[in-house]
């Protein structure tokens, strides 16, 4: 696999000119069409912020304090976001710990789109038609820096799902894709990897993507969930991508009451 650029901060570059467009610190700015990459849009979620703010910060912190244990087989610098069932706030998820670990300076952030159900991690970030993860793990050819796309909060970036596909399952399954893990997450900088997936019931996908994970979030949404499903979830992921225990996984509670945190987490399983 041909390396890409030693460092991300290319991306944060505040000045891209003509004259410095070849240079390399900012080689990652341009499409091989020669046209300025697409910036993705991370927005706030809509809820009360300060409270928001903090909830997503303590689920944070519960994520550092298992990289910085570092035990099991896994790396607990990748992260994969599930549930049981679809419409249960994944993407939400994804989005708030994005800007959370915005304010770690020391820590950058890649947000992997890899829901071949609804890819609505793409849309949301005005990336829905960009070059993308499947156009990568298909083609040989491609680098890791022609789908990697700078976002609107800085240390956070993005790679779209791309062009659907019916070989969809089949190339996230690939050993291509473990590969483009590793890749994001060697140099000298600290880099999280969070894979928004598809959910457990309805995308096979997901146990795949699953045995690369260190930290699990499932999500479950408050007074929808079923705890027929979240169990029946939890077991396919012990069961073929295990073992899911409480240091490895962390069942995530929204759309909570409003007179509640909007967001609680718990280590039970």
């Amino acid at each position: 696999m041909p390396q890409f650029l030693p460092s991300l901060a290319a991306t944060d570059s505040k000045t891209v000119t003509a004259a410095n467009r070849e240079t390399p610190l900012v080689q990652n700015l341009w499409t091989r069409a020669g046209e300025l990459k697409r910036v993705g849009l991370v927005e706030t979620p809509r809820c009360n912020e300060s409270r928001t703010r903090e909830e997503f910060r303590v689920l944070k912190r519960h994520l550092l304090a298992r990289m910085e244990a570092d035990v099991g087989p896994y790396d607990p610098r990748t992260i994969l976001i599930t549930s049981a069932a679809p419409r249960e706030g994944k993407t939400t998820m994804t989005l708030g710990l994005a800007l959370s670990f915005m304010f770690e300076h020391d820590r950058r952030v890649v947000l992997i789109d890899t829901d071949m159900g609804s890819s609505e991690l793409s849309k949301r970030m005005k990336l829905g038609s960009q070059l993308g993860l499947l156009d990568y793990l298909e083609d040989e050819n491609l680098e890791v820096s022609d789908i990697l796309y700078p976002t609107s909060v800085r240390g956070v970036y993005a790679v779209p799902f791309g062009r659907p596909r019916v070989t969809a399952p089949e190339l996230m399954a690939s050993q291509r894709m473990g590969r483009l893990i590793e890749t994001l997450h060697g140099g000298t900088e600290e880099r999280i990897v969070i894979m928004d997936s598809g959910s457990v019931l309805s995308s096979s996908v997901t146990v795949s993507l699953a045995k690369h994970a260190g930290q699990i979030l499932f999500v479950a949404a408050m007074a929808e969930s079923s705890r027929a499903e979240v169990d029946e979830g939890l077991g396919i992921l012990h069961r073929q991508a295990g073992p899911i225990d409480a240091a490895r996984v962390a069942l995530v509670f929204n759309k909570t009451d409003r007179s509640q945190s909007p967001v609680r987490y718990s280590r039970r399983h």
